[in-house]
């Protein structure tokens, strides 16, 4: 299952569900306006409910500097506590993607 958990760009979620329609995958989600950290916990426990073993959560981009994004990640893992999290970077970033790891690691 995917769970529709950025609330922070416009459009997210759509593109979120157009993946999840090509792939046959079931989406949760909410819209935009709840905090992403119950999003993801509502659907953990729907994912659960129908036996699925797998949700992959899709959060909003973080830029390092952004502490009201970092603190929303940091939030969602200590609430859902996430077997996995995983940092996907732009392959353009350069030698700023050795910032960006430390602050998402912190």
């Amino acid at each position: 299952m995917l769970a529709g958990c950025d609330n922070f760009r416009s459009g997210a979620i759509e593109q979120l569900a157009t993946h999840a329609a090509c792939l046959d995958l079931p989406l949760y989600e909410k819209g935009y306006k709840d905090d992403p950290a119950v999003i993801a916990k509502e659907a953990l426990a729907e994912a659960k409910a129908r036996n699925y073993d797998v949700v992959l959560i899709d959060t909003a981009g973080r830029m390092q500097g952004n502490e009201k994004l970092m603190r929303a990640l940091a939030k969602l893992v200590h609430i859902n506590n996430p077997d996995v999290v995983l940092f996907v970077g732009e392959a353009l970033v350069g030698n700023d993607a050795i910032d960006q790891l430390t602050k998402f690691n912190q």
